[in-house]
């Protein structure tokens, strides 16, 4: 007697049920991680940043300069670069180090911006930050975080040039 191999067709619609209900538990999830993982991955390249542009600071011995991609409110989401004080005016210029890109979904604001003065967020060559202090911050949200979701980071510099890093809920201030 021939005996048939395979699934039947109620075992096949059983299984896809059930693989139904587990995506649809687990996608939402899922992009709650994501947002929350862009947020951070964003945050710990501001990090890598200012410690990058603390060490060169002290090995060149010059002022090194962190500014945003575009001089405007909005400018830390754009993107920021790193490079020497005496020659950086913008991102764009040739002596700049490094230019770090922002992720299109992460929105990060600071008073550290461009001042008709000049740079307001740099190094000096022994490695301090004269214009840091406990009010400046830079903070590092999105509005795909959940309100309640301490999701969102703030990054504090002191004035030894020393940066901290905390987790702060979507709406609350640094």
């Amino acid at each position: 007697m021939y005996k048939a191999k395979g699934f039947t067709l109620i075992e096949l619609m059983i299984t896809l049920a059930i693989l139904g209900v587990i995506l649809g538990l687990a996608v939402p999830a899922m992009s709650d991680f994501v947002v929350r993982q862009r947020v951070d991955s964003q945050a710990k390249e501001l990090m890598l940043t200012l410690a990058f542009a603390r060490s060169e600071a002290v090995k060149q011995g010059q002022d090194i300069a962190i500014l945003p991609a575009t001089n405007s409110a909005t400018g830390w989401t754009n993107g920021w670069c790193a490079g020497p004080v005496a020659n950086m005016t913008n991102c764009q210029d040739d002596d700049r180090l490094r230019t770090f890109s922002a992720v299109k979904t992460v929105d990060i604001s600071s008073s550290f911006l461009q001042s008709g003065a000049g740079v307001v967020l740099f190094f000096k060559r022994d490695g301090t930050c004269p214009n840091c202090s406990s009010s400046e911050s830079l903070r590092i949200t999105s509005t795909k975080l959940k309100a309640n979701d301490n999701g969102a980071r703030c990054i504090a510099i002191t004035r030894t040039g020393r940066a901290t890093l905390k987790n702060v809920n979507r709406d609350e201030a640094c």
